[in-house]
C-alpha cells in the first residue's frame, strides 16, 4: 500500500502567497484611491445654502440654492459649480438611485461677483427630488473643492 503525501500543507504555502498578494492589492488601492480623491471645502468664511420658495404658478415648491463669498479670505479667481443630480426614489434620500445625468451649473469669478442664487423646478429638471453639492475651483491652480452632497425635494 502506498503512502499518499499530506496535500493540506502543499495548498496552504500556494494559498498564503495568493492571499497577502490580493490583501497587499487592496490595501494599496485603498490608500491610493483616497489620497487621489476629491478634496472637502472646510472653509467656513462663506456659506451655500438650501430653501423652499413657494412658486405661484405651480401645486410644487421651487428650491432656491444661494452663496455668499463676501467674507472669503481668498482673493483669487474662483469659479463656483452646482452639480444636479435628480434621484428616483426620495425616499431613501441622498442613497437614492440616479434618475438620469447631472446637471451642472456654472457661475463664474466669484471675486467679482460674491453673491448670487439659483432657482431650480420641478418642470425644468423633471424630478420630485435631487441631491445637489458645490465644487469650487480655483481658475489659477485648478484646484477644486466640494461639498457634501445635499438632499432637497420639490414636494
Amino acid at each position: 500500500m502506498k503512502k499518499s503525501k499530506p496535500t493540506t500543507a502543499l495548498n496552504f504555502k500556494f494559498r498564503l502567497p495568493t492571499l497577502l498578494l490580493t490583501f497587499s492589492c487592496y490595501l494599496l488601492f485603498t490608500i491610493s484611491s483616497s489620497s487621489y480623491g476629491q478634496t472637502k471645502i472646510s472653509n467656513t468664511n462663506f456659506n451655500i445654502k438650501s430653501k423652499i420658495v413657494e412658486a405661484t404658478d405651480s401645486n410644487f415648491k421651487n428650491i432656491e440654492i444661494s452663496w455668499d463669498f463676501s467674507n472669503s479670505a481668498s482673493k483669487t479667481p474662483t469659479n463656483l459649480n452646482i452639480e444636479i443630480q435628480p434621484i428616483n426614489d426620495c425616499w431613501n434620500k441622498l442613497n437614492g438611485k440616479n434618475r438620469s445625468d447631472m446637471f451642472l451649473k456654472t457661475f463664474k469669478n466669484l471675486t467679482d461677483n460674491p453673491t448670487g442664487n439659483l432657482l431650480l423646478s420641478l418642470r425644468e429638471y423633471n424630478t420630485k427630488c435631487f441631491k445637489w453639492r458645490a465644487k469650487t475651483i480655483n481658475t489659477n491652480t485648478r484646484h477644486e473643492q466640494y461639498t457634501d452632497w445635499q438632499f432637497s425635494s420639490f414636494l
